[in-house]
């Protein structure tokens, strides 16, 4: 006989036993689940809508914005390093123990100029092959250039009415 204790030769087939119809219980789960309906897919994903007054352009017009676009963030690789670097210095000097307003001040002002940097690095790249482009194509460019928008994909800044001043009083400038 082996040197094998009697109850050892079951306990591992039995756990064996578990081990297999588990991991065979998990394939066959994994085979036999129903695919959420393609309705249902198609709403998890964002859907992009034109926004209103933009032309409609082609797909392949869109692939030229965009690689267009992409040469222009591509070429701006220092400019956005440089962006981050007065970014992490302003959120360092904020975030210190005794607040210093001038340094905030300094800081916050090589955070806008670095910001321009980046965005005139960007326009300036993105004119230069902008000539190759059809008018709803530079359309299309324009529209992604002039700044922040919602989640709708309108600008943020056009949406919010200026305060009405009080009644008497001359409009602000």
């Amino acid at each position: 006989m082996s040197g094998l204790p009697n109850w050892l030769t079951p306990a591992a087939l039995g756990v064996s036993l578990l081990v297999n119809l588990g991991l065979g219980g998990y394939v066959a789960g994994q085979h036999l689940r129903a695919d959420p309906p393609r309705q249902e897919r198609s709403q998890e994903r964002p859907r992009f809508e034109r926004p209103e007054g933009m032309p409609e352009i082609s797909r392949e017009d869109r692939r030229e914005v965009r690689g267009l676009m992409r040469q222009g963030f591509e070429s701006a690789q220092a400019e956005l390093a440089a962006r981050r670097e007065a970014e992490a210095r302003f959120a360092l000097v904020l975030a210190a123990e005794n607040f210093d307003r001038e340094a905030a001040e300094v800081a916050l002002r090589e955070l806008r100029d670095a910001d321009v940097m980046l965005r005139d690095r960007i326009g300036l790249e993105v004119l230069s092959g902008i000539s190759e482009l059809s008018p709803d194509q530079r359309a299309w460019v324009a529209w992604i250039l002039s700044g922040p928008k919602d989640s709708h994909g309108k600008h943020r800044k056009k949406d919010k009415k200026p305060p009405t001043p009080p009644e008497g009083e001359p409009p602000p400038r």
